[in-house]
Parts: structure tokens; sequence; C-alpha cells
């Protein structure tokens, strides 16, 4: 970000005051130009700046502040507790501009730009999409979703790819990581075997995310390759999540918000689906979930009653957390709440489901997919600004 502090040719503002304001407000003082007049703004190389942020310190409005609105890049004016007028008057010269937006504090200030950054993030990331390319269900969000058409860096792997990199695995490093996995877990039904097979899965798919230098992988729809792999991935995409990797499943309703809540937090995202709901609870449900995220040690189950599969039910803990749901559109939930219980509801049943609780029943009737991402502590705020940058419409 470029920061011009705009000031009378009485230099009210000292670079000493100007390094002073940027250090309260959290950004970086080489980004700094101090203007005193129309030839200083026209003289700076904007071209390698993501955006811009104004500090005005006067009510002279300068021309060139035009030309940099027409670059059509982020500009936050910053308003302080003595430049509140001219920070609102410079903003309705500029309003026209969609580009053009206010923040009344440092906290708004440093949230704003955060959400640049990740959208940056985001622009410039790869996607490691596991997919055979023969689920023909024209429903599928992946397909419909404008937020994703053109927009995301999707490399594909698909089935050959997958098993010649789980048959590639060295047998040594599985039985070691299987070891592992069970010291680390308790096992419920499981063989041996079933965990080496789960810790070769696990290995290809990290192999195939590194080479192709991915920041996060999806399933689309696991069942495709059961078969093939004579076993679920659903331990696999756990242990993957546990390192960091931001990893999803299902029809790809989750992975937007999968993407923003690990970019605005920085944690492992839990990307469950709808199950029921009663008054202002939802339950969601998946398979998976971060190892990483539980109260208690893992549980090593089959995955429901499939025998040779592996999967772990991890007991997520009680707390607020963020939740975002989005489909098709470009409309999207982001919303706090409260995770009140955690249970293994057996059968047929995917071995996670949480109860939320909801700030109000009202936010069921906004909900716009089957698909949720959840991420513990509130980040709604920065969400809502990366949302927004995005060109997302909250509900």
């Amino acid at each position: 970000m470029s920061i011009f502090l705009l000031d009378k040719k009485s230099l009210r503002t000292s670079r000493h005051n100007a390094n002073k304001i940027l250090r309260k407000f959290g950004l970086d003082e080489d980004s700094k130009h101090l203007v005193k007049n129309d030839k200083d703004l026209l003289e700076i190389n904007t071209y390698q700046a993501d955006g811009f942020v104004i500090f005005p310190h006067t009510l002279q409005r300068f021309a060139p502040l035009i030309c940099l609105a027409e670059t059509e890049k982020p500009i936050i004016i910053a308003s302080e507790e003595d430049t509140f007028q001219n920070a609102l008057e410079t903003y309705d010269y500029l309003s026209d501009h969609p580009n053009v937006q206010l923040a009344f504090s440092p906290t708004e200030l440093k949230t704003r730009v955060r959400a640049l950054e990740m959208t940056k993030w985001l622009n410039n990331m790869k996607i490691c999409l596991f997919d055979a390319a023969k689920w023909q269900l024209d429903e599928i969000a992946w397909q419909r979703n404008p937020l994703f058409q053109g927009k995301l860096n999707v490399q594909n792997a698909d089935t050959k790819m997958l098993l010649e990199a789980v048959n590639e695995t060295d047998t040594i490093q599985a039985h070691r990581l299987a070891r592992k996995w069970t010291r680390e877990s308790r096992v419920s039904e499981p063989s041996f075997e079933d965990i080496v097979k789960t810790a070769r899965i696990y290995l290809g798919m990290k192999k195939i995310i590194c080479d192709m230098n991915a920041n996060a992988a999806y399933v689309l729809w696991c069942g495709q390759f059961t078969k093939p792999l004579e076993a679920k991935m659903c331990f696999a995409l756990a242990k993957l999540a546990d390192d960091g990797v931001p990893v999803g499943c299902w029809r790809g309703g989750n992975l937007l918000p999968m993407l923003m809540l690990h970019s605005v937090s920085g944690k492992q995202v839990f990307t469950p689906e709808a199950f029921s709901n009663k008054g202002k609870i939802i339950k969601l449900k998946h398979c998976f979930a971060p190892t990483k995220m539980a109260e208690t040690e893992c549980l090593l189950q089959k995955w429901r009653s499939m025998e040779g599969t592996v999967t772990g039910f991890v007991k997520l803990p009680k707390g607020t957390v963020t939740l975002i749901n989005c489909s098709v559109g470009d409309r999207m939930v982001i919303t706090k709440a409260r995770v009140i219980e955690c249970k293994d509801l057996g059968g047929e049943n995917c071995r996670m489901t949480i109860s939320v609780e909801l700030r109000n029943e009202e936010t069921i009737r906004k909900f716009v997919g089957r698909e949720f991402a959840l991420v513990y502590g509130d980040y709604t705020k920065e969400a809502r600004e990366l949302a927004k940058s995005l060109g997302i419409k909250t509900l």
C-alpha cells in the first residue's frame, strides 16, 4: 500500500509527526509520501502500488486524487479525531468511485488493509483440486458459482495421478507414520494395515500438493475415489489440515468460505454441511475435522460401517466461532455463533456432528446453501471486509 499524507504548504505534518501517525495506525513508515501540492502527487509512481491510504490533513482537494481513484485500485481515506471533517469532505469528493472507502479508527483501517492483503493472497494462490472430472451433477456448486469461474487458480489432480502418487509412496515411511498416528490416537476399529493405507493416501496427496506448489487443496466429493483407493480419504484430509494446508471436501460450496476464514485467522478450518435445526440451533456434520481443533485425543474408527476405512472422531470444543455460508451466487452469510455440543451419532452418519447456537433464529432464513466453513474465534469483521473487497454481498 502507498500512503499519502496530504498537508498544507506549511508542512504541519512533519516527518516525525507523520511517522507517529503511521505507527498509531500500524502502517509501514517506508511507504509514506508527504504531499504538499499537486506536483508531489503527480510525480509519484503509483503503478507498483496495490492500493492507497490517504490521510487528509487539509481541506484542499487535490485534483490528482481523481487520477488515483481512476486507477480503480483500492483507496482508503483514514479519519483521525482532528481530521474528521477533512476525511468526510475528501470522501465526498471521490465517493462516486466504488473503489474508495472510509476508515474511522486504527482498528478499522488495519482490518481493511488486511482484507486487501488477503484479496491479493487469494488471487495469487493455487488450489489443488482432486477430481476425476467425471462427476456430472449439473447443480454442483463448483461449476455454477461465478465466484470461482476464472478467479481462482485451480490445477486438477485426477484419479490416475492420485493412484500413481499413492502407489509410489515409501512403504517404510507409511508404516512409520501409521505407528505415529496410533500412538497419538485411540484406535477403535481400523486395523494397522488400514491405517498404513491411509498414511499412503496422505503421503501421496501431500506430494501432489507440494509438486504443484499449491497453497490449498479441495476434494470434489471424495466418494468418487473410494473404489479406486479401496479406502476413504477422511483421516488423510484431517492430517493435511493439521499441517496448515486449507483442505475441504464436498461439492465446492464451502471452498471460498474455507479460504477466507483461513486467510483472516491463520487457523485450521472445519468445513461441515447442514444436518438439522431447531430454533436458533443448527446441527452441522462432516466426516473429518483437523485434529488440532480438538479438545481431546482423536478416536480412529471406520467410516460409517465400511470395512478397511479410517476416519477420526475428534470432540470439537465449545466456544465462539465464525461461520460462513455461501453457494452458487454472489451472496454470503457471515455470522458469529457458538458451538455448544459435539457428538458422534454413529450408524450411517458423518462422524462429527456439532450443535451451533446462532445469535438469532432469523439468521437461518438468510442461509443460501448446504455447505459451511467454521473457525474458532470472532473474525466476522475481518471476513466481511474481505468479502466486500472480493465483491461479495453479505446478508
